[in-house]
């Protein structure tokens, strides 16, 4: 058991966060080699859906170019041609922070443009760095959930378990994992199972760190590693976080846990950092978050799993859900940005943060409705007397439908900026770097596609594409981590 201190220094004031002592129960255990691949026992197969009670014939597309353009022109008058702000990014970001001794470890919250792990791929990738060089340090409790894909061989969640997040839920916020999404079971026999060997079977970690709550009453669970004989262990401690900590002389290629008895609340697997790892990339993203998770956290408990401090890079990436709303409150946002900002930083003092804004968004239409909003426009133009393709933005309708989350995410983007100035955090825009408001309907349009057909996410390329505009804003490249490639 341990305790440790941080102090957080905002411009005007500093913040002491004292840490209460986390339980940690070491157990010493027996790795095998020639592990067989993990495989995951079926689930029961939910109940059938009743029969759709009838095919839609209208569904909703992506508009009409016309319409599109015609809602640009709202927007032509508005904003100046180039609208990304390199002025505002810093090309030597990454080559300042980079510790040649010990490399890059960054920490990234964010929603499902994050989980999606298209652009943190990228960002390894681009980095140049050999796989063996590059490792993740915790593999979240987000598992096997649709949408998030992380970097791990396999993982196995069996039916009893449900997610837990910190941004819709008091009890997750006031107990939040690394990720600030918990698993949670009180189904005896539900189980978890992890098979942290590289992606070529090779196991490398000696030290696993199971992370969960402890509850007030005892909790019974099951361990077996490298899926050989199972240890019962009675988990009782003082109430709060806690670890299970697995060592051994070999390296460990499974790990399953079964709940025996008792509630159970998973909050991750720490994985023992390797020494070839030059690049710790930890990405804690879940679909549906908000920043939220970060502005009511428990932050002496989260602190608990950062005893170190480890991170030079932290950053929040979100943005996306907390634009779903067509009457946006823009100061309630503000309020909720800055509060959890300043919990960022009083957890991560020493790391220099990082907010990532959301990119653009459109709007589907109905099918039905395409051949009326071109009879409209033109209509319009010819009442004009000017070329749909050319009418100025003053003959145009005002607050077209098309542009509703666009002027949203615009309003995010500088808020974000601001707040970043404020509390000595960098700041950078997916709406930017896409071209501004709009810019989802030419992302969509492109060959291959950028844009998703929901005109919210991105295709793989367009994330591919969004983390190398991002790796040049900041200067992420191979030069920047080439003194690490030897090592």
């Amino acid at each position: 058991m341990y305790q440790h201190r941080f102090l957080a220094c905002a411009l005007w004031s500093c913040v002491a966060l004292h840490v209460q002592a986390m339980a940690v129960i070491a157990l010493d255990v027996a790795a095998q080699t020639g592990v067989p691949d993990l495989v995951c026992r079926a689930k029961p197969s939910p109940s059938p859906s009743p029969p759709a009670s009838a095919i839609n014939d209208d569904p909703l597309v992506q508009p009409d170019r016309e319409e599109v353009e015609a809602a640009r022109l709202e927007i032509a008058t508005q904003e100046p041609a180039d609208l990304r702000t390199p002025a505002g990014y810093q090309a030597d970001f990454f080559r300042q922070i980079i510790n040649q001794g010990q490399g890059l470890h960054m920490a990234l919250w964010g929603d499902s443009h994050m989980a999606a792990a298209f652009f943190s791929q990228e960002l390894m990738v681009l980095s140049g760095l050999r796989a063996e060089q590059i490792q993740s340090g915790v593999i979240p409790a987000t598992m096997n959930r649709p949408g998030v894909r992380l970097p791990v061989r396999k993982t196995c969640v069996s039916a009893g378990w449900s997610y837990d997040a910190a941004y819709r839920s008091k009890e997750a916020a006031d107990a939040p994992g690394p990720a600030m999404v918990s698993l949670v079971a009180q189904e005896p026999g539900a189980h978890l199972q992890w098979d942290v060997r590289s992606v070529d079977g090779v196991a490398g970690n000696k030290k696993l760190r199971l992370m969960y709550h402890q509850t007030a009453q005892p909790i019974v669970i099951g361990l077996s590693v490298d899926q050989g004989e199972e240890y019962v262990l009675t988990l009782s401690a003082e109430q709060g976080a806690a670890v299970v900590e697995l060592r051994s002389d070999q390296p460990i290629s499974t790990l399953a846990v079964r709940l025996i008895s008792g509630t159970l609340r998973v909050h991750g697997l720490g994985l023992d950092p390797l020494p070839s790892a030059r690049l710790q990339l930890d990405v804690f993203a879940f679909p549906g978050a908000t920043a939220r998770s970060w502005q009511q956290a428990n932050l002496p408990y989260m602190a608990q799993w950062f005893p170190s401090n480890p991170y030079q890079v932290v950053a929040l990436a979100f943005g996306t859900n907390e634009g779903n709303q067509k009457n946006f409150d823009a100061i309630a946002y503000e309020g909720a940005l800055v509060q959890a900002v300043k919990n960022l930083k009083t957890v991560f003092p020493q790391a220099q943060c990082l907010l990532i804004g959301p990119g653009d968004r459109g709007v589907l239409v109905r099918r039905s409705s395409l051949h009326k909003s071109k009879k409209k426009i033109k209509a319009q133009a010819k009442k004009s007397k000017i070329s749909p393709s050319t009418s100025p933005a003053k003959n145009r309708p005002p607050d077209s439908v098309l542009l509703q989350y666009s002027r949203v995410h615009q309003h995010i983007t500088n808020i974000q900026a601001r707040i970043g100035e404020q509390w000595g955090c960098s700041s950078w825009s997916m709406l930017y770097a896409m071209g501004g408001q709009a810019s989802s309907y030419s992302w969509a349009a492109r060959n291959p596609p950028l844009m998703a057909h929901d005109l919210i996410h991105f295709t793989p390329a367009g994330y591919r594409h969004m983390a190398q505009v991002f790796a040049k804003d900041f200067g992420w490249s191979p030069e920047v981590f080439q003194p690490l490639h030897g090592n």
